[in-house]
Parts: C-alpha cells; sequence; structure tokens
C-alpha cells in the first residue's frame, strides 16, 4: 500500500497559517514532517501486509465500533438534507453515533496545537453540488452548532478552535465519517473530560433553528 508523499518542509504550521488554511479551505496544503510521514507510510504498509485496511483498524482498535453499526441517511428526499420527523437520520444528534479521539498520525503542527478527530457512525453527505464531495452550507452549520456546544461552551475560545472535514479526494478513511477539530492551547482537563466522548449532541430544537 503506497500513500501520497506530501511533506511539509522547514518548520510546522503556525496556528496563524492553520486558520488561514482552513478559511481559505486550501485543505490539501496540510502535509506531515519527513518523520511524520515515514512513520505514518510504514504503519499503513504494515497493517497491508496483514490484510487490514486502514478503515477496518480505525473502526476496531480505535473506535472500538463494528462495521454493521456505519450508516446512512435513510429517510430523508432530496433536496432536504435532514427532517427532525426522522432523527435516526440527524447527524450529531444520536450521542451513541459520535466519539472524540485524538488523531493518531497529524499534521505537522506546532506543539500548542491539538489535533482531534470527532467520528460518526452516521454518513455525513457530501454536497450533491459539489463535484470535489465537499459538504453543504447547511451541514456546516449543523456541525458549527455542534462544536459550539461541545468546545466552545466548555470554555474554549472561539479564536482557538478551527474545524475541517476533508473533501472525499483527500479523505484516507472514506468508509467512516469524522470531521477534523484544531484546538491551540488548550486547558488539559477540559480536553480530558471530551476524549472518548460523544461531547454535547444537538437536541430537534436545534435542528428547527
Amino acid at each position: 500500500m503506497t500513500i501520497e508523499r506530501k511533506v511539509k518542509p522547514g518548520g510546522p504550521f503556525t496556528w496563524t497559517q492553520i486558520q488561514q488554511i482552513v478559511k481559505s479551505n486550501n485543505l490539501e496544503m496540510f502535509a506531515r514532517s519527513e518523520d511524520q510521514f515515514r512513520k505514518y507510510s510504514k504503519f499503513k504498509n504494515d497493517l497491508s501486509s496483514n490484510g487490514i485496511t486502514i478503515n477496518d483498524h480505525v473502526l476496531k482498535e480505535e473506535l472500538e465500533w463494528k462495521q454493521s453499526d456505519i450508516r446512512s441517511q435513510t429517510a430523508t428526499t432530496p433536496p432536504q438534507e435532514y427532517s427532525t420527523s426522522n432523527p435516526q437520520d440527524l447527524i450529531f444528534y444520536n450521542p451513541d453515533d459520535i466519539k472524540i479521539i485524538y488523531n493518531k498520525f497529524p499534521y505537522y503542527f506546532e506543539e500548542s496545537v491539538v489535533h482531534l478527530c470527532v467520528w460518526s457512525k452516521l454518513t455525513i453527505p457530501n454536497d450533491i453540488n459539489s463535484p470535489a464531495g465537499d459538504i453543504s452550507p447547511l451541514t456546516k452549520r449543523i456541525i458549527e452548532r455542534y462544536l459550539q456546544k461541545t468546545f466552545l461552551e466548555k470554555g474554549i475560545s472561539k479564536q482557538d478552535m478551527v474545524w475541517f472535514r476533508n473533501w472525499s479526494s483527500l479523505q484516507s478513511v472514506r468508509s467512516v465519517s469524522h470531521i477534523h477539530v484544531l484546538l491551540h492551547n488548550v486547558d488539559d482537563g477540559i480536553l480530558q473530560k471530551l476524549l472518548k466522548s460523544p461531547g454535547n449532541t444537538l437536541t430537534i430544537e436545534d435542528y428547527r433553528t
């Protein structure tokens, strides 16, 4: 198994650079250091040599979920992405659907940055109007409300958090939906309470408003 060689020359991405990249949606700019890339490549090749996919590893070893747990929306009808009459199809609504963990192989960020992934058993749908596989403005607003409740209302400053979901073409794990959350100078006590939890999931009222 081979992966695209993307290595960040020089020093790590600073928080200011990270904010600019996410704001401009130039997510393809993120890369690992030479050492990080080598370790990540070896990890994936070792999995492959043992007949294990990265998707299966993440599910079993990191999330402790089963493939049968993963599901897509079933009842909503396009062009409506979400319906409160079908709560099983609402992302970041069911606590059992969500888990926050460290990114085991983060990009090359300065030491003050923590790289988390928020994983979802329910597929986060792509925007049908995005050729690159981005998410819709509505989905972004829903995710931002979840992040507000989970991180900002816990005391993390808005200036110290950015998030993104890689477009489909950039994802290394595609069968399990997840978003990336980057925190700057976060209090470790807050962080430890969030890890392996679902965070503060959304309510029907959150969706209605």
